[in-house]
C-alpha cells in the first residue's frame, strides 16, 4: 500500500528498523532544495529494502543502504533528463541505492542488480554507481549506462553468480568477493592441483569458498578457480600510498591517471560521493582514499 507522509511533520520516523521517512524525500541535489512537503512511500518497497538489507548484510557486512533518490513529484521528475511520466519514483514505488561496507567500500552495483534479483524485486536498474530498484507489478530489468532493457537476468548479464559463501568471514584471504582480478593461471575446481593457462585473464571474485586450495571462484565459475599464487594483481583500486600532498589532481596525475574533472565526478559516484562539485571536502575525501589503495576505480 501506498501511504503519504509529510517531510515537515514525519521526517524523523521510522519506518522499519533501518529506514526512517526524510531518506525517501524528494529532494534536488542542483538547488539543494526540496522539491515538495509531500513524500508517497509503498509499504512493500520498505519491506524489500529490509530483505536486501539483510541479503546484502549476511553477505558483506554492510554500515547502511543509502537512498540517493526516492519519491519524485511530477515537476521533478519531468524536469530531469530522462525523466519518464508517471515513473515509478512519483508511485512512490522507487529507489536508487548504494550500499555502504562496513569497511568503508561500496558494493559494486553489478552485486547489488544480482542480489535484488535473488530477493524478488520486480524493478531493477543498473546505474552509473548507482542501482535502481522498484516494486512494480510486472518484471522489467535494465541496463541505465546504455539504454538495454529487456534484461532476462543480471546474474547472466553480468556473467556472475552470488552465492551464500560470498562472506566477509572469509578476513583471512588477501582478496575479497567483488575484487577485479588479473590471472595468469587457473583451477578447474577449488581442490585442484593442475595449473591451466586461463583463456580469459581478467574476472571478478564471486566467491570465497573456505579452507579450499584455489578460494577464489571467478565469474561465477565461468572462468575457474584462483589462489594467491596465480593473481597477478588486484585491479580494483586506484592506490598512491606514496604521495604526501594535499591535492586530489596532483596524486592522480604522479599515477598517470585521468584528474579531469569529468573522471573525478565518475570516481566520486563510484565511491558514493553525491552531487560532486569538486569541493575541498569530497576532494579529501577521495584522496585519503587514494593514498589508502581504497579508491575504487571508475
Amino acid at each position: 500500500m501506498v501511504k503519504k507522509y509529510s517531510y515537515s511533520k514525519d521526517k524523523d520516523k521510522y519506518l522499519s528498523k533501518h529506514f526512517q521517512v526524510k531518506e525517501f524525500r524528494s529532494y534536488n541535489d542542483a538547488t539543494k532544495k526540496l522539491t515538495t512537503d509531500e513524500i508517497l512511500i509503498d509499504d512493500n518497497l520498505v519491506t524489500m529494502l529490509e530483505k536486501l538489507y539483510d541479503k546484502a548484510n549476511s553477505l558483506y557486512k554492510i554500515k547502511s543502504i543509502v537512498i540517493t533518490s526516492g519519491y519524485r513529484n511530477r515537476e521533478f521528475e519531468l524536469s530531469l533528463a530522462g525523466g519518464v511520466l508517471n515513473s515509478q519514483h512519483m508511485q512512490g514505488k522507487a529507489t536508487d541505492i548504494i550500499i555502504n561496507k562496513q569497511d568503508g567500500k561500496v558494493i559494486d552495483p553489478k552485486l547489488v542488480c544480482i542480489m535484488s534479483e535473488e530477493i524478488g524485486f520486480k524493478g531493477i536498474g543498473y546505474g552509473n554507481g548507482y542501482t535502481h530498484v522498484d516494486v512494480r507489478d510486472n518484471k522489467s530489468y535494465f541496463d541505465e549506462t546504455n539504454g538495454k532493457s529487456k534484461i532476462d537476468s543480471f546474474k547472466t548479464y553480468f556473467n556472475l553468480n552470488i552465492t551464500n559463501e560470498n562472506t566477509n568471514n572469509n578476513t583471512n584471504y588477501k582478496y575479497k568477493v567483488g575484487d577485479k582480478v588479473i590471472i595468469n593461471g587457473i583451477y578447474v575446481s577449488s581442490d585442484s592441483n593442475e595449473l591451466l593457462k586461463p583463456r580469459i585473464t581478467n574476472g571478478i571474485i564471486t566467491s570465497i569458498k573456505n579452507n579450499a586450495r584455489n578460494p577464489y571462484l571467478l565469474n561465477g565459475g565461468n572462468i575457474g578457480w584462483a589462489n594467491d599464487s596465480v593473481i597477478v594483481n588486484n585491479n580494483n583500486y586506484l592506490q598512491n600510498k606514496n604521495y604526501m600532498g594535499t591535492s586530489l589532481v596532483d596524486g592522480l596525475k604522479e599515477i598517470n591517471i585521468d584528474s579531469s574533472f569529468e573522471y573525478r565526478q565518475k570516481l566520486a559516484s563510484t565511491n558514493g560521493i553525491i552531487n560532486y562539485k569538486g569541493t575541498s571536502e569530497q576532494n579529501l575525501k577521495l584522496l585519503n582514499l587514494l593514498k589508502e589503495g581504497k579508491l575504487i576505480k571508475a
